[in-house]
């Protein structure tokens, strides 16, 4: 129900869940702060302890049981009432959610060994765990969601959150099933064999075959690669003679933990250094590849560039070329056709 839609991330898009949850305490005569954009954090949190304030006691089960998933808008709702089975409905649920929040929703496909099963977790944009009161919110709407589309009423074999067991905890009981423990090393969601295979009422396949599509366009053109984003980042930034942004500095830029940019990255086989690295060698050699005596002199391309000293990009022009930064200049603006008009 949440996702990561910063290129996954380079910026927020208004976020469907956060709409829904003002709506909700609008109903309830509830005024929300507006919510902060700190990637250390649940930007929900401030939300849920409005409305905790307001004497709801458990306000993400109350909201879930609120909430209808066409609230969510677009084409995710109609691809998961028409899914086969519930197997393909959380399959298309973690394809196709960064079209429907902020939060990052990770399914763990069955494993190969043991029983088969799927495990869906909730991660905050930081990749830390999500807040208590979003998970609940999203665990009971997912719960509702599946029990009112399968054959059965399925649901989920176990649901462990991290949250100590509350006084009342027959309402997650009744939210989420009757096998919900608490106190656990982390949120997780467990569907087991049975219910993957229960089918979806009246789901039709002529429906899917055509949002599908559309949805796959949406979700690539509202994706921005990691390593793009971050080499706008780098490019937008102002040089300093320590060198290219720090990481840290970035990730903070993309409202994201450095730990988070740095697995995006890998995933998509870049890494920061390299980008960073390559975004100042383009920018070092094309300066050296002005000609003089118009192009700049050594020490003003190696402050252009955040290099601090000129000895610091002779280095690195050697590294890049293999030649020195004189040499790579007179290589780079000789003229090929001599006497050519």
């Amino acid at each position: 129900m949440g996702a990561d839609v910063l290129p996954s991330g380079a910026s927020r898009a208004a976020d469907p869940v956060e709409a829904g949850l003002r709506a909700f305490a609008s109903a309830r005569g509830v005024r929300l702060p507006e919510a902060g954009a700190s990637p250390e954090a649940d930007w929900l949190a401030p939300l849920w302890e409005a409305l905790r304030r307001s004497g709801l006691g458990h306000p993400g089960l109350a909201f879930a049981a609120w909430a209808e998933t066409t609230m969510l808008g677009g084409l995710v709702p109609p691809i998961l009432a028409n899914s086969p089975d519930v197997e393909a409905m959380l399959e298309s649920l973690r394809y196709f959610h960064p079209l429907v929040g902020r939060n990052e929703l990770v399914v763990r496909p069955r494993s190969g060994g043991g029983p088969d099963t799927v495990r869906l977790s909730l991660r905050a944009c930081d990749g830390g765990a999500a807040d208590p009161d979003t998970v609940d919110a999203c665990f009971a709407l997912l719960c509702r969601t599946v029990r009112l589309l399968s054959e059965g009423s399925a649901g989920p074999d176990r649901v462990l959150l991290r949250r100590p067991e509350p006084v009342d905890a027959g309402a997650y009981r009744e939210a989420l099933g009757p096998a919900v423990a608490f106190g656990q090393p982390q949120d997780t969601c467990v569907f087991g064999p049975a219910t993957l295979r229960a089918r979806v009422r009246q789901a039709d396949p002529a429906v899917l075959a055509m949002l599908a599509p559309y949805a796959r366009r949406q979700l690539a053109q509202e994706h921005t690669p990691w390593s793009t984003a971050v080499r706008t980042a780098l490019s937008n930034a102002p040089v300093a003679l320590s060198g290219p942004p720090r990481l840290a500095d970035v990730a903070r830029a993309m409202a994201v933990s450095g730990r988070t940019l740095q697995a995006r990255l890998q995933e998509e086989g870049a890494s920061f250094s390299d980008l960073a690295d390559g975004l100042q060698r383009e920018r070092a050699l094309a300066l050296l590849a002005e000609p003089e005596p118009t192009g700049l002199a050594m020490t003003a391309i190696a402050a252009r560039v955040g290099f601090a000293t000129p000895a610091a990009l002779t280095r690195a022009v050697r590294r890049w070329t293999g030649m020195t930064p004189t040499a790579y200049r007179r290589s780079a603006t000789a003229d090929p056709h001599p006497g050519a008009w």
